[in-house]
C-alpha cells in the first residue's frame, strides 16, 4: 500500500517543485528589476512562495494516503489513525527540507545579508510546517472521534423526570415536572466530539470562508452545557444545529461536520 502512496507522491512532489523553481525566478527576475534583489523583502517573497509550496505538499500527503487507505479498505481508528498522522508527519517533515533547499539555492539566499535576515525567512518556512503538524493532528482526531462514535452503543438518550424541568399538563389539574437530558455516555461522545472541533477550528487555512471567532463560541456554548450534571437536551440542539448549518457546506471543516452529526445522533438530536 505505502509503495503506491509513494508513487503517486513521487509525480505530485515533482510537479511542485517545478512550480517553486519557477515562481522564485520570476520573484528575482522582478526584484532585480527593481534594484532590490539583494535586500530582506525578497528573502520573505521567497520563503513565503516556499511556505505555500510546503502546505501544498502537505496536503497533497494526505489526500494520497487518504485515497490509498480507502482504496485498501482501511479506516482510520484510534490504531491506524497515529500511523496515518505519523506518515503524514514524515511526509511533512521532509518536504520542510526540500522546500527549504530549493529557497536557499534562489540568488538572494547566495548574497551576503545579514544571517538574521535569512533566518527570518526560514522561519516563515517553519511556521508553516508547523500549522501543518497541528492541522493533521486536529483532522486526525476528528476523524478517530467520528469512526468511535459511529460505534454501536447500548446506552441510549432519553427522558428524565425530576422537579426541574418543564411542567407538563396530563388533564383534570395534574402535572409533572419534566426535564429533557442526555445520558452520561452520550454526553461524553458529544462533548469529545466538540473538544476535537475546537482543535480543528484552532487550525483552519487563512481564507477559510467563514468567521471562525463566531463558530468557536457556538461550540464552547454547547460544551460547557453538554458537562453540567444535567445538560439540557433542548438547549444543546439549538446551539448543535447553529454549529452544523454555519459548516456544512464548507470543505475545510467537513471533518468537523461529519464528527459532531453521528456523536449528536448519539444524544438522540439529528440533522442533514
Amino acid at each position: 500500500m505505502l509503495n503506491t502512496f509513494y508513487d503517486l507522491l513521487r509525480v505530485e512532489y515533482a510537479s511542485l517543485d517545478k512550480q517553486l523553481h519557477g515562481e522564485i525566478r520570476a520573484i528575482e527576475h522582478q526584484a532585480a528589476a527593481r534594484g532590490t534583489l539583494v535586500s530582506g523583502g525578497t528573502i520573505q517573497l521567497a520563503c513565503e512562495a516556499g511556505a505555500v509550496s510546503l502546505t501544498a505538499r502537505c496536503r497533497q500527503a494526505w489526500e494520497q494516503l487518504s485515497r490509498t487507505m480507502t482504496a485498501n479498505g482501511i479506516e482510520i481508528d484510534r490504531e491506524s489513525g497515529q500511523l496515518f498522522l505519523s506518515e503524514v508527519g514524515s511526509q511533512a517533515e521532509n518536504s520542510s527540507i526540500a522546500v527549504k533547499a530549493i529557497v536557499k539555492g534562489c540568488a538572494v539566499f547566495r548574497s551576503e545579508l545579514p544571517a538574521n535576515a535569512m533566518q527570518a525567512g526560514m522561519d516563515i518556512i517553519e511556521k508553516a510546517l508547523q500549522h501543518e503538524f497541528a492541522r493533521a493532528k486536529a483532522e486526525v482526531q476528528l476523524l478517530i472521534a467520528a469512526s468511535e462514535n459511529m460505534k454501536p452503543t447500548a446506552h441510549q438518550p432519553g427522558i428524565t423526570i425530576n422537579g426541574d424541568g418543564n411542567v407538563l399538563n396530563t388533564g383534570n389539574g395534574n402535572q409533572i415536572n419534566v426535564a429533557t437530558t442526555i445520558d452520561t455516555n452520550a454526553a461524553t461522545a458529544l462533548a469529545n466530539a466538540l473538544k476535537a472541533s475546537l482543535d480543528h477550528l484552532a487550525v483552519l487555512p487563512a481564507g477559510t470562508p467563514v468567521d471562525a471567532d463566531e463558530i468557536k463560541e457556538l461550540v464552547e456554548d454547547a460544551l460547557a452545557e453538554v458537562q453540567k450534571p444535567k445538560p439540557n437536551k433542548i438547549k444543546i440542539a439549538s446551539v448543535i444545529k447553529g454549529f452544523a448549518e454555519a459548516i456544512k457546506f464548507v470543505p475545510e471543516l467537513k471533518a468537523a461536520y461529519n464528527v459532531i452529526k453521528p456523536a449528536a445522533a448519539v444524544a438522540g438530536i439529528y440533522f442533514p
